[in-house]
């Protein structure tokens, strides 16, 4: 996997540019770390000591590069034995009324 981001990325940045702050190992592993453990963004990008929309970015990137190259990750296939169990709970949502008397009728008065 980290030989597939490394070409990808020396195709990418061919020409040269910044250094990234997140090495590309550490991306994987992010990015693993996003798909298998289920945390968040901001906890990762915490831990990484960079900021959250930058490892988003990146992190749909190696997402991309990897299935591009071939590699299945974060997704299982279903076999037929398997059983899946689906919560369908509805919950209703509270919202507020209308209210004829709060609605202020502005095309019906004039301001003058």
């Amino acid at each position: 996997m980290v030989k597939a981001l490394k070409a990808e990325y020396q195709v990418k940045h061919a020409r040269g540019g910044r250094k990234p702050k997140l090495a590309i190992e550490d991306l994987l592993l992010a990015t693993l770390q996003y798909l298998k453990e289920y945390r968040t963004y901001e906890q990762i990008a915490a831990d990484y000591g960079v900021h959250d929309s930058n490892l988003i970015r990146r992190s749909h990137w190696a997402e991309e590069t990897l299935v591009k190259h071939g590699f299945n990750i974060g997704k299982q296939e279903i076999k037929p034995d398997d059983v899946v169990l689906i919560d369908a709970t509805e919950v209703k949502i509270q919202r507020p009324k209308k209210d004829k008397q709060l609605i202020i009728p502005a095309r019906k008065s004039s301001t003058f």
